[in-house]
């Protein structure tokens, strides 16, 4: 597989997931970068257990991280661990929120 040297996110489509969450993805080997927005209505009942690196690019978030509060603005970097000891769901505090995140590819 020959490798992207450059991401141009601005020319992709938006995935609509539902529920004010939409993304934009680039996948290569075992890694992806997601360009990640979330509105409002964004309502993420279940733990989430999977690990990511994320770059807050616009509004603020509250993540509680097993049971511990923590909120990220435009600038923030967040790094959850894979796992239960890392459980997390989000609450978008702003109209939208956006970020992004480096994964690996489950």
């Amino acid at each position: 597989m020959t490798p992207e040297y450059k991401i141009q996110f601005e020319q992709m489509e938006w995935v609509e997931v539902g529920d004010g969450m939409r993304f934009k993805r680039f996948q290569q080997d075992e890694l992806q970068l997601r360009l990640v927005e979330w509105d409002k209505a964004m309502v993420h009942p279940n733990w989430c257990l999977k690990g990511h690196i994320g770059y807050m690019v616009e509004g603020e978030v509250e993540i509680d991280i097993a049971g511990k509060v923590f909120n990220y603005k435009k600038g923030d970097v967040f790094v959850l661990p894979d796992g239960e000891a890392h459980k997390h769901r989000p609450k978008v505090l702003t109209e939208k929120a956006q970020f992004f995140a480096v994964e690996k590819v489950s």
